[in-house]
């Protein structure tokens, strides 16, 4: 079971950030200044979109190189 949460976080200059986090650990792409596009992500998320992006592997080779 993952633990998602939106998460405000105001710099000592008062600039405000929203970003989400997965079980305490920061999701790739999610900082935005507003907070309607925050909770979009967020519900996004609930509907079960990835919060980690997808890696292939196309092609892989291992050499001897003895």
């Amino acid at each position: 079971m993952a633990k998602y949460e939106l998460v405000k976080e105001t710099e000592i200059n008062g600039k405000v950030w929203y970003h989400i986090t997965k079980d305490n650990l920061h999701v790739n792409e999610s900082w935005t200044r507003s907070l309607d596009e925050a909770n979009e992500l967020f519900e996004e998320l609930v509907k079960g979109k990835p919060s980690e992006p997808i890696i292939e592997i196309i092609k892989t080779i291992e050499i001897d190189e003895n």
